[in-house]
């Protein structure tokens, strides 16, 4: 897999040398073979005049046709014929005899003004930063446009070698498949993700809805990149089936496009023995292992080379896919056909995890890659045993779970059984992860286990897990609902004989509040959110995983101090302010007090506004509100607010050097003739406040004649210039 960084980069030569055993080179470029033609469907030979590990043909194919070890055989009955696979990488030699004539035009980034310039800018950015750019590589080939180029040259060599293990005449799995090479990546194998976007929404436009197609990308982002993700669920949505390398950093493949893409099929590494190599990404956002170490494919001219990586793994995998994809009984087999047709067909626990030293953690603590390794044409075999029981026991009764079996062995599993012992009880399902066993013993002690039935027969049973019955929860006794402000103190004593691992819950009626408790012997929550003055009727039940018991109920007053209104507007008249608030819902029965300063004028109500009159015009007053309730609760604080009777104070504060409209300042309920004046360091300019250019305060005083209802009246508001 080649890794995208912000630009999509990583040299070759880097990926090339992971993990490849140190007796053999990460890259061996040979002299051209003489390929031997044969009719069998079996194939015996490699490319001629190499040795490959096992001196016949690539290890990788030799292993996927048999359950377990390798024979230096190939058998296979289908070869991908009718089916089209996009190889998304640096290109494909086309003249490769690897290919003959299935190498297919294709795109290149070269003829794509847009992903030519974004390259061309990465190569930019790498001089001035090179954590955010392309280093060059080929610059009188890279970065020149070619509208010739249909991606059937490659400079690199690694999309000629996952195109010889996607359909390689010797080195392949599917090996009449047609290859579409999708060049995306330079001569050194980088590329920026506006390279890759086009190269799949290439893709999108050039596949006919209907045809059988898979797309390989061998290459990786190192975070999530979610316009590449939507165009990979658009190929999806057209029915292409996607696979994708997981990724080479030994770390989980879940964050990153395309491995942890949804719906793709995320290939890990696996090697000659079978074990998992240190480097490959796994996780539980990886689907399946395929051979990845070590592997013999096509490469630059008409050579061949050793390469290891999930680069390597995924093209076994979309080689594969493009076999089932021909013998699809219908053409709109979709990915997701494509996938159980995978799964079903896999072998199941063939993989060795990585083993981790005793000091490292960091791997350990995250989720294994399913234990499935790739298989096409294996003889079938009967399942594995489930992973992951459990079993949750209650009143005569267990459900027992299980993991589904990561591979059928080469046919469907049909059923699922868990039995218990002693007794022999037992519960099957067809499919799915759970079932009951019920008529069990309350107080025994059992032993769980879970089988896997498919066409061949029953496979061994799993791990044994233990649990004993038990019944639900008796009711408790001495049950106390203690008052509190707006809350209520609940407490109760455990049924003897009740044990650990029961949550009580106590709700509050009316009004259904709850609180629960999992402590044993002496229990106690508070339920809080409720009305002050109000009887409440409070149950306390409990639950384990075994069932519910019976409530068990007492009665509560809760009470204390109300709150106060949240907030308050103000309406001003000539001697008069009418103050209005939303409504206190935390207690029942409130009175509600307004007291003015200066003056101590006040107004008790139980409604939810007041006016307080009386009052003298222009003069600034502030208004507290507070409340109490009808047992003698009195709020410990009080809202206030300001109003000035006979005016609106609209704005304190201006900016320095401004010019203000007075009208923005300040106005008067009353329509009589104003006078403005003004002291300190601003002026009146027409109907306008002049600010300074320093910060500073002033004063404005309005005047206003006596009108109709209203008598003459002032006021005076310091003005802060910042």
């Amino acid at each position: 897999m080649r890794r995208i960084t912000v630009v999509f980069a990583l040299l070759c030569s880097a990926l090339m040398t992971l993990a490849v055993p140190a007796t053999v080179h990460a890259t061996s470029t040979l002299s051209e073979p003489e390929l031997i033609a044969r009719a069998s469907e079996t194939q015996t030979t490699g490319p001629s005049g190499y040795g490959a590990l096992n001196a016949v043909i690539p290890w990788g194919i030799d292993r996927i046709d048999a359950r377990s070890g390798r024979n230096n055989t190939f058998t296979y009955t289908t070869t991908g014929t009718g089916v089209k696979v996009y190889v998304v990488d640096s290109g494909v030699n086309a003249t490769h005899s690897e290919f003959s004539s299935r190498v297919l035009s294709g795109w290149s980034y070269r003829t794509d003004s847009l992903a030519l310039t974004s390259y061309n800018n990465a190569n930019t950015a790498n001089r001035s930063n090179p954590a955010y750019g392309i280093a060059p590589c080929d610059p009188a080939f890279d970065a020149v446009r070619d509208n010739s180029d249909v991606g059937k040259t490659d400079n690199d060599g690694h999309g000629t070698h996952v195109a010889g293990t996607v359909g390689g005449l010797y080195t392949g799995v599917a090996k009449a498949v047609s290859i579409v090479p999708v060049r995306v990546l330079d001569s050194c194998g980088a590329g920026t993700k506006t390279m890759v976007l086009n190269g799949l929404n290439w893709i999108l436009a050039d596949h006919q809805l209907g045809e059988k197609a898979v797309v390989n990308m061998s290459i990786g982002f190192e975070s999530t990149a979610t316009d590449v993700d939507l165009a990979i669920r658009n190929l999806l949505a057209e029915g292409i089936v996607v696979v994708a390398a997981s990724g080479n950093d030994g770390k989980s493949a879940c964050d990153a496009t395309p491995a942890g893409t949804q719906g793709t099929i995320s290939v890990g590494a696996s090697m000659y023995n079978d074990g998992e190599p240190s480097f490959t990404n796994f996780g539980d956002c990886v689907d399946i292992f395929a051979p990845g170490q070590s592997i013999l494919s096509s490469w630059l001219s008409n050579s061949y080379a050793l390469t290891s990586g999930t680069s390597m793994a995924a093209p076994h995998v979309a080689g594969a896919v493009a076999r089932y994809l021909q013998t699809a009984t219908v053409t709109s087999a979709t990915p997701a056909d494509a996938w159980n047709w995978l799964k079903t067909n896999a072998t199941c626990n063939a993989i060795t995890y990585y083993k981790l030293s005793d000091t490292d953690t960091s791997r350990a603590a995250l989720a294994k890659t399913p234990n499935r390794l790739l298989a096409v044409e294996a003889t079938a075999a009967v399942p594995c045993a489930p992973n992951g029981v459990t079993a949750t026991v209650a009143d005569k009764s267990s459900v027992v779970t299980w993991e589904e079996v990561a591979a059928g062995n080469g046919s469907v599993v049909t059923a699922y059984t868990a039995t218990a012992t002693p007794g022999g009880k037992s519960c099957s399902v067809p499919s799915g992860t759970t079932c009951t066993i019920t008529g069990l013993v309350n107080n025994t002690a059992y032993s769980f286990t879970v089988t896997a039935t498919n066409g061949v027969g029953v496979g061994a049973a799993s791990a044994a897990v233990t649990g004993t019955p038990i019944g639900s929860p008796s009711p408790v006794t001495s049950l106390v609902a203690a008052t509190q402000k707006n809350a209520l103190g609940v407490s109760w004593v455990q049924a003897d004989g009740d044990g650990a691992g029961i949550t009580y819950t106590a709700t509050a009626t009316p009004g259904g509040r709850t609180c629960s408790s999992t402590e044993t012997a002496m229990t106690s929550c508070t339920i809080t959110g409720l009305i002050n003055g109000t009887q409440y009727t409070v149950s306390v039940v409990g639950t384990n995983a075994y069932g519910t018991g019976t409530a068990t109920t007492a009665t509560g007053l809760a009470d204390g101090a109300p709150e106060v209104p949240v907030s308050s507007k103000s309406v001003t008249g000539s001697k008069s302010v009418t103050i209005t608030w939303p409504a206190v819902t935390s207690s029942i029965g409130v009175t509600y007090v307004v007291t003015s300063s200066p003056g101590n004028l006040t107004c008790t109500t139980t409604e939810t506004s007041c006016v307080v009159d009386e009052l003298k015009n222009g003069v600034n007053y502030t208004f507290k509100i507070t409340t109490k309730t009808a047992t003698g609760q009195v709020a410990a604080s009080a809202l206030r607010l300001a109003a000035r009777p006979g005016f609106t104070v609209k704005k304190s504060v201006v900016k320095k050097n401004s010019k203000t409209p007075l009208s923005w300042l300040l106005s008067s309920v009353s329509t009589g003739k104003k006078s403005w004046s003004e002291s300190g360091a601003c002026s009146i300019v027409g109907t306008a406040l002049r600010a300074p250019k320093t910060a500073t305060s002033c004063v404005i005083t309005l005047k206003v004649a006596k009108k109709g209802k209203y008598p003459a009246m002032s006021t005076q508001v310091r003005i802060s210039v910042e």
